[in-house]
């Protein structure tokens, strides 16, 4: 019978050697169940467990071996385990008993000469801070690292250093020295000799900092080449890494049905493993069934990341956006921005387009500028092509915005052209979309037409059956004619700061009254609705003088309602008559970007009003303050003057 026993524990221990991770952890887990395992053979069933997706037996067999180990008098060992239970904890988001096994390791290496389990307990501490956001501590520890690694000659302890010391550079700005570390550590990976795990972190981190570099071309190489080491070695939990990796890319790539199956696998297998890391997966998921236009799925996905700890954003922003649910966007996404954790800042350009596009649908100006500024300035020192794209497109968002229709043109163009030659067609295919918008702002209807066409066809080549839809309604609208109207911007001055000090609840409230009380105004008055975002409107008039009147009712009832009850927000309202470009009750057009930012200019409670809306609205009303405005993205300033409303 012993010799039976033996026979199987030697027969763990080659399986093990070889990699044979199935069969290594039953003939280990047989012999565990009889006793026979050693310290050694424990920290080899924990492994075996782990690669051939045990994940449950993983923590019992390395909590005992480390046991083991220290009972015997092998503090060394014993620390090396505890080192690896600290980021198998941290990896389960056991946070406290991450920092205990932690502790553990370093208490156990009091002592003890300088060896290479206190590189672990480095690496540990290195990338404890990196997550934190501190790259000075980060960076001090790698280069212990390093030191350490060559001191001892350990080949895994330098490499790993050279990794979290690449990305602690990277965090502080230092791309050209970052990305070389980050290389360097992958020459070492690829020339073999090193441990496994230490090979798969290595694959890891750098697909990750190719991502946050906008790299896509060498994310896309290094995802592919670590899944096949995954499979070629056995490796789950890895592989789940990777397949996310190569989901992001897919998705990127536009092969949107392949991504979905990628990130969902990923996440399955990341679930048992690592759900910390699952919970990345789970946000790629949701940020490709929202391309998709399976909004349900996408949701679902996002909420998933969450309850993980992850901030599923900027996807779940975007599709609050969709939803028409622009202030609460505009909160998510503005509370995004202000994540100061290494990985999310060591990537913060995948935030930023997001940012822009919201911030100019929630009329939010100075965000707008301030997100697409940092972008141009990242598309600088980062110098890859898919930041470039990204900031281009950016700035063409928010030169339509402020009616510099030239300036949109050039950059969504030269946006979309990049994103084509780098093959990531739903970028471009929005970009296009834009672009069409400029073009018809210019008077180039047939060129808008051409750029719709074309960001149609590649969003059907995608299965983007939601962005197929939008867009096949405007190829198949009315047709556009130039027409003069009348038209009108409202919105609430300090909405930001109302939302804070109400609350989202009594925002709500105020909100919908706000809405019910304008919308009678327009009625009364013959205004026409065109457009409600967040706490704005945007109103067409036949006739001057219904604008000029209707504008006047608004503040009188919010007047009398601030009288009688104590408080009504603080609303400006902008007037401006104009050509317009009328394609079935929709207007664009230079005229309604200029009367966008004549309201811009106006006070809490200030009717401003053009020359030409007052010249032709005839006697009746009062106007004073005559003066010149000159507004973005028009040549010739705009002579305006304020309306007076306190009196008949």
């Amino acid at each position: 019978m012993a010799q039976t026993e033996d026979h199987a524990l030697q027969r763990g221990r080659e399986a093990f050697e070889r990699h044979a991770w199935a069969t290594a952890f039953e003939e280990l887990h047989t012999c565990d169940a009889d006793g026979l395992l050693s310290a050694e053979d424990l920290e080899r069933l924990g492994e075996a467990a782990r690669w051939s997706r045990h994940f449950e037996q993983v923590l019992d067999a390395l909590e005992r071996a480390a046991a083991a180990y220290e009972s015997g008098g092998d503090r060394r060992s014993a620390a090396r385990v505890a080192a690896k239970l600290t980021i198998e904890y941290h990896a389960r988001q056991s946070d406290a008993l991450a920092a205990g096994w932690f502790a553990r390791a370093r208490r156990l290496l009091e002592g003890e000469p300088r060896c290479g389990e206190r590189g672990l307990v480095l690496l540990c501490m290195a990338q404890g801070m990196f997550i934190a956001g501190d790259e000075r501590g980060a960076l001090r520890a790698s280069q212990e690292m390093v030191e350490l690694g060559r001191e001892l000659e350990d080949r895994d302890i330098e490499a790993l250093g050279r990794l979290v010391m690449g990305h602690a550079r990277l965090l502080g700005g230092e791309v050209t020295e970052g990305t070389a570390l980050i290389d360097e550590a992958m020459a070492s990976a690829l020339g073999g000799g090193l441990e496994l795990w230490t090979t798969g972190q290595i694959f890891c981190s750098t697909i990750f900092a190719c991502r946050n570099r906008g790299d896509w071309g060498r994310a896309g190489e290094w995802s592919v080449a670590s899944l096949r080491w995954c499979e070629r070695h056995s490796l789950s939990g890895f592989a789940g890494l990777c397949r996310f990796h190569r989901a992001e890319v897919m998705r990127l790539r536009g092969d949107l049905r392949r991504a979905e199956r990628d990130a969902r696998e990923a996440a399955d297998e990341l679930l048992g493993a690592a759900p910390r890391w699952a919970a990345w997966a789970l946000h790629e998921l949701g940020e490709i069934r929202r391309r998709l236009g399976d909004l349900k799925g996408a949701v679902e996905a996002f909420r998933r990341s969450a309850e993980l700890g992850f901030d599923p954003e900027p996807g779940l922003a975007l599709l609050r956006l969709g939803e028409g649910k622009t202030n609460a966007a505009l909160r998510a996404i503005s509370s995004a921005l202000t994540d100061a954790s290494g990985p999310v800042r060591e990537g913060r350009w995948l935030m930023l387009p997001a940012a822009v596009e919201i911030a100019i649908a929630a009329g939010d100006a100075e965000l707008a500028r301030a997100a697409a500024q940092e972008l141009e300035d990242l598309a600088e020192s980062l110098n890859t092509a898919a930041v470039r794209a990204a900031a281009l497109v950016a700035g063409g968002r928010v030169a339509l915005s402020e009616s510099r229709m030239e300036d949109a043109v050039r950059d969504l163009r030269q946006g979309a052209h990049i994103w084509l030659g780098i093959g990531v067609p739903y970028e471009a295919a929005q970009a296009r979309e834009l672009l069409a918008g400029a073009y018809r702002d210019v008077g180039d209807p047939d060129a808008a037409e051409l750029a719709l066409a074309a960001a149609r066809a590649s969003f059907e080549r995608m299965g983007a059956d939601h962005d197929v839809r939008r867009i096949a309604a405007l190829l198949s609208g009315p047709v556009a004619q130039i027409v003069v109207r009348t038209f009108m911007f409202t919105d609430i001055v300090g909405s930001a700061r109302l939302v804070e000090t109400l609350g989202d609840e009594q925002w709500e409230a105020l909100l919908a009254w706000h809405d019910r009380t304008l919308r009678a105004c327009f009625q009364r008055r013959g205004g026409e609705e065109i457009k409600h975002e967040g706490d704005g409107f945007f109103v067409a008039f036949a006739e001057p003088d219904k604008a000029l009147d209707c504008a006047r009712l608004i503040q009188r009832s919010l007047s009398d309602h601030r009288r009688d009850h104590g408080f009504a927000p603080g609303v400006r309202i902008g007037i401006h008559a104009t050509e317009a470009t009328d394609r079935g009750g929709d207007y664009s057009g230079r005229g309604v970007h200029a009367t966008a930012r004549i309201a811009a200019a106006a006070g809490a409670g200030e009717i401003i009003a053009s020359r030409a809306v007052i010249e032709a609205a005839g006697p009746g009303f009062r106007a004073f303050d005559e003066r010149s405005l000159e507004l973005r993205g028009l040549e010739a300033p705009v002579v305006v003057a304020t309306i007076d409303w306190s009196t008949v």
